[in-house]
């Protein structure tokens, strides 16, 4: 474990006018965020603010915005960073030796990143081939190379462009990266992502955030519901009954 704790000591009011009533904000308000698994999974309705506060924290540790290391200086959209990472105060048992912001929306902006850069040195993992996959192919051989064990690694949305056996084959790749001393923090609608064992899931809405069972998040069972009768779902979602 790397990173144990987040909190603001800001009055909300001092950020921008969005982000006072989002769900994430709203618990930070109330108490710090503390980590307590090698494996946080964030999860929660769209607005909530689950993408936001990976994206802070992510920021908190130095790691650039739309995605990368320590290392990777791009960006491709101004003013696009949330003040949130600047009033976040992180608590940190250890500093990691590597850390990682892999974000599924601006994927592509950082393969163009990885493709620009000179040849690696030998014995460096390449990564100037990405976008000769395609997206989900990219993205796996981004994570095999590239995430190793002892490092702190962010998530937002990778399952964007994951069939559900790639899915599958990300929620082995991260429990054992943990199980080697890595410490992941995901934000996810997932189901498949939401079953990590060890895990520990965080669901919030717009009053605050709640530790909860797998069973009980409104991913899973919002897809069982689906399952147990898609044709009735899919004619109720289009007024047919």
């Amino acid at each position: 474990m790397f990173l144990t704790a987040a909190r603001l000591d800001d009055p909300p009011e001092l950020l921008e006018p969005y982000l006072e009533n989002l769900g994430v904000v709203c618990a930070l308000q109330e108490n710090p965020l503390k980590f307590r698994a090698p494996i946080t999974v964030i999860t929660g309705e769209n607005g909530v603010g689950k993408s936001t506060l990976v994206e802070a924290l992510a920021v908190g540790m130095r790691l650039n915005p739309e995605g990368g290391s320590r290392h990777a200086n791009f960006g491709t959209v101004e003013g696009s960073v949330s003040s949130l990472g600047a009033a976040l105060t992180l608590t940190r048992r250890e500093n990691p030796r590597d850390a990682f912001f892999l974000r599924g929306e601006s994927y592509f902006n950082v393969a163009g990143y990885y493709e620009g850069l000179a040849p690696p040195p030998p014995g460096s993992p390449r990564m100037d081939d990405l976008l000769k996959m395609s997206h989900g192919q990219g993205l796996m051989a981004l994570i095999e190379r590239r995430f190793h064990s002892n490092g702190l690694f962010f998530l937002d949305e990778p399952e964007a462009g994951l069939s559900v056996l790639r899915q599958l084959e990300l929620l082995g790749k991260l429990y054992h990266l943990a199980r080697k001393g890595s410490q992941i923090i995901m934000a996810t609608h997932s189901p498949v992502l939401l079953a990590i064992p060890g895990a520990e899931i965080w669901e919030f809405t717009r009053d605050g955030v709640e530790v909860v069972a797998f069973d009980s998040t409104e991913s899973v069972r919002a897809a069982r519901e689906f399952v147990a009768d898609p044709r009735g779902t899919a004619r109720f979602m289009i007024g047919e009954e």
